[in-house]
């Protein structure tokens, strides 16, 4: 029975964020970076930005993780923070009527792109670093246009922090703990990490993880590459995509239930 619940929850979840991006928002599929280096190259991608991306976006990949696929964070956030920064030229503020024009768009979407991906990682200049190695083809980037883009960044990075350091506020002052603000925990994390002493014991047992990690990624991309094809030319329908979608959810969080009960005696 807990399989079950585990297991059709998530399914149900994963199949709305196919739903919303199918139906809804077409131009949330996929992570968004190769839509973004098009932009920022001078490609006009179709419904990169938009509300009904920007909505599916953020509801979707948090549908999607909760039902269990495999999401990750840098592609999306700097997705969502590149529809910010497209939306900011059209707030109904005359100030910023005189953004709306090409050359201020793509330096607010690589602003937006940045901050998103520096508050995914914790990281300012590895947000800025981002952006500007996906537009590096072109010639829009100033020293103007990067230090501002880096105070965003910052901006991003610190307003994380700072929410995150209220919203656990209460629970410091209910301890009786000493309240401090760590800058250095802002980035999103969708897991906790053990951390285990080295010892010269674990040596023999990191290499053979390396290796056999090795093999396996390059067995997942070859596997991939080959899904790729297949999907290109098999599964054209809206439906076959949401029920694939929702075969994959079923299909991950059955290996995550059941995985600590086969492993258990290891």
């Amino acid at each position: 029975m807990g399989w079950l619940f585990f297991s059709g929850f998530s399914v149900c979840l994963a199949t709305l964020a196919a739903v919303m991006t199918v139906y809804y928002g077409p131009g949330a599929n996929g992570s968004g970076v190769a839509e973004l280096v098009a932009y920022m190259n001078g490609i006009n991608y179709p419904n990169t930005f938009g509300f009904a991306t920007f909505i599916t976006k953020c509801v979707g990949v948090v549908l999607a993780v909760v039902g269990g696929l495999t999401v990750g964070k840098e592609g999306p956030l700097a997705h969502i923070g590149a529809n910010v920064g497209c939306a900011m030229p059209y707030l109904p503020f005359d100030c910023f009527s005189h953004l709306r024009n090409d050359v201020n768009k793509r330096e607010l979407i690589a602003a937006g792109t940045s901050a998103g991906v520096s508050a995914a990682f914790g990281a300012p200049v590895g947000g800025t670093l981002f952006a500007y190695e996906m537009s590096k083809p072109n010639t829009f980037w100033r020293f103007a246009t990067i230090w501002k883009v880096f105070i965003s960044c910052a901006l991003a990075v610190f307003s994380l922090a700072f929410f995150g350091f209220m919203w656990e506020l209460p629970s410091e002052f209910k301890e009786g703990g000493v309240v401090s603000f760590d800058i250095n925990a802002s980035g999103l994390k969708f897991g906790e990490v053990s951390v285990i002493s080295p010892t010269i014991n674990v040596i023999p047992s990191c290499i053979a993880i390396g290796a056999i990690c090795g093999v396996l990624g390059a067995c997942f991309i070859i596997v991939n590459n080959w899904m790729g094809f297949f999907r290109k030319y098999y599964i054209t329908k809206p439906w076959m995509k949401i029920c694939e979608a929702a075969a994959f959810s079923f299909v991950i969080t059955t290996v995550w239930f059941w995985a600590p009960y086969v492993f258990a005696g290891c």
